[in-house]
């Protein structure tokens, strides 16, 4: 695979020009953790995830090393990086799903690795390929009736068609997965990742067979979740102009970029 990594690093502006801004909001560098920050980005409190040098070395190298990252309740952080650039590893790493080898990482006051099965349950995941498939057969209804029930819920159909129109998917309810556009199995996998009130959510390529307004609408519905749900969002991103819709950015660049 190739994963001999750099460090996390600063987002490298091309020519020294600002970081992208949206509105009045401009980026701006917090040198302690390695990433960008949103000026008037500000979250009371704790974060509710926070790695100190984070890093993952496998047989092969390194799948990502020297991360430092916050994420508040409230608050969309993205990670930032071309495939193979560890980015899947990371966010696998700060939902709970995989071990880190060095580094310190906690999430919502649990020690990862050692309290890994406490933290799942604090923690949605997106759909990750070979992870979390769904399959292919089923109903966008049906797939989330069963993962209601896995949280010992038994919602009535009207319940269930509700729930998929608050996440814009009232219209595929009767949709069998394999023939659900690439935008609304995106969006099917973030509703299913809220299904138990998770304090933490995870989500992972939301570029994937999408055009860029359809990516921007997926980071939009993430960050109007982290602020009227009050949960802390992370999202991997290969686009610089998605990485700034966040409030924060980590970037992970390939060894020799």
């Amino acid at each position: 695979m190739g994963m001999q990594e750099k460090p996390a690093t600063i987002e490298p502006w091309v020519d020294g020009a600002k970081p992208p801004s949206k509105g009045a909001d401009a980026l701006q560098m917090r040198p302690e953790s390695g990433t960008f920050v949103r000026e008037g980005a500000t979250f009371a409190g704790a974060p509710y995830i926070s790695a100190r040098g984070l890093g993952l070395k496998t047989y092969a190298g390194y799948a990502y090393r020297d991360v430092d990252v916050d994420v508040h309740k409230g608050e969309l952080v993205a990670v930032r990086g071309r495939n193979g650039s560890g980015k899947t590893a990371l966010l696998l790493t700060l939902a709970g799903r995989m071990k880190q080898t060095e580094g310190t990482l906690s999430v919502g006051g649990f020690e990862l690795p050692r309290q890994r099965s406490k933290v799942e349950r604090h923690v949605g995941l997106g759909l990750f390929s070979g992870l979390n498939d769904l399959q292919d057969s089923l109903t966008a209804a049906y797939a989330l009736g069963a993962e209601f029930e896995l949280y010992g819920r038994r919602p009535h159909r009207e319940a269930v068609t509700d729930y998929l129109r608050q996440w814009q998917l009232g219209d595929v309810a009767n949709v069998r997965v394999k023939d659900l556009t690439s935008q609304k199995l995106a969006q099917l996998g973030i509703a299913l990742a809220f299904v138990g009130e998770p304090d933490a959510v995870v989500v992972d390529d939301v570029e994937n067979q999408l055009t860029m307004s359809q990516s921007e609408a997926l980071v939009e519905l993430l960050l109007d979740a982290a602020r009227t749900r009050n949960v802390a969002i992370v999202v991997g991103v290969v686009e610089r102009d998605l990485a700034a819709m966040a409030d924060a950015t980590v970037y992970l660049s390939k060894d020799g970029e």
